[in-house]
């Protein structure tokens, strides 16, 4: 039997080996987001600047842009990827008028002749349908909302224009909104979801983003 003594003696082994084996990521997980906020600055005009979106590992990943501030020139390339190791999505999101900010979800107005059926038919599912007392004629239901999920923008006039995948974009400064949808990491989203998302600043500015899934997430772009 044992030796009370000894017992406590591995017992205290064993925490210490524990408490080591979950500090080491955490670790890591701190100082990737302390660095985050380091700033890069790259002064040849023709290099793509590569930004990091999330990162960790399958037990701890983070929520961090890295580097989360760029120095860059006119003309310069910027190119967001998802380097997480699990399939979480972030978005690159820049809402350059506070009118354009973007949910997730939103509510959308039908007529009452409107009527909707599940897919598959058999499926336990219905959309959600908001009380609206001022118009009945109207239904209110809430519905996924593609200027957030998908990669689009919003130019200086207010018009819409939808890309594709992985998109490019050139930045003329006064658009209103510009949001690369969700980035998901590579084999780790839908078959033909983003992973990455381009960018290139023509002129001079500063441009603040952040990720609409996780709004902590912040970065900036400073272009001069």
């Amino acid at each position: 039997m044992a030796r009370p003594t000894s017992v406590l003696i591995m017992l205290f082994a064993t925490i210490a080996v524990l408490v080591t084996a979950v500090m080491i990521p955490l670790n890591h997980l701190v100082s990737a987001q302390n660095n985050s906020n380091a700033l890069t600055t790259t002064t040849q005009s023709s290099a793509t600047v590569k930004v990091q979106a999330g990162g960790g590992n399958n037990t701890f990943p983070y929520d961090a842009f890295y580097p989360k501030q760029i120095q860059i020139s006119p003309g310069q390339s910027v190119s967001w990827y998802n380097a997480a190791k699990v399939g979480e999505p972030h978005t690159v999101t820049f809402v350059l008028d506070n009118k354009t900010k973007a949910q997730l979800s939103a509510p959308f107005a039908v007529k009452n002749s409107s009527s909707f059926m599940s897919i598959p038919p058999s499926s336990n599912s219905e959309p959600v349908l908001l009380p609206n007392q001022q118009n009945p004629s109207i239904t209110m239901i809430m519905g996924s909302n593609a200027r957030a999920s998908d990669p689009n923008v919003i130019d200086s006039t207010g018009k819409i224009v939808h890309f594709s995948s992985n998109a490019a974009y050139s930045v003329k400064s006064n658009e209103k909104y510009i949001n690369s949808g969700l980035l998901f990491p590579k084999g780790k989203g839908p078959p033909n979801g983003s992973t990455s998302f381009t960018l290139t600043f023509e002129k001079a500015g500063t441009y603040n983003y952040y990720c609409i899934l996780h709004p902590w997430m912040k970065g900036k772009v400073l272009v001069k």
